[in-house]
């Protein structure tokens, strides 16, 4: 990867950083909020306790994207950003354009994928 190309994506890393970070904080303010106020009846309770289960889901996504990120972060640190962490090539800058914080390049990927498929 050119040289010239990592504050870019540095830049964008950070922006997806600040995102994250605010999006976390409100959804556990917002099962704060869920969590301290009663349930009038068992309907009731039953709908709270599904959205703040999908509440906490959505939070644990974010929370797996906030440390690629800062993974990402790191790697341009120590000099290893866009570097494939299975095979070791180079991920395409046309994938780190699309997925800053991409681990794999797209045929590490897929093998994953696939792998993961065939062991649920």
């Amino acid at each position: 990867m050119k040289a010239n190309k990592l504050p870019i994506f540095k830049t964008k890393l950070e922006e997806i950083r600040s995102s994250l970070v605010g999006d976390v904080e409100k959804v556990i303010k917002s099962s704060q909020k869920d969590m301290s106020a009663p349930a009038p009846d068992i309907t009731d309770g039953a709908a709270q306790a599904y959205n703040l289960q999908l509440m906490l889901e959505l939070g644990e996504q974010d929370w797996q994207k906030l440390k690629k990120v800062e993974d990402a972060l790191n790697k341009i640190k120590t000099g290893h950003y866009g570097i494939c962490s299975e095979c070791e090539q180079p991920i395409p800058e046309a994938r780190l354009e699309v997925v800053p914080f991409a681990e794999y390049c797209v045929g590490c990927m897929n093998d994953i994928e696939k792998e993961a498929q065939s062991h649920p």
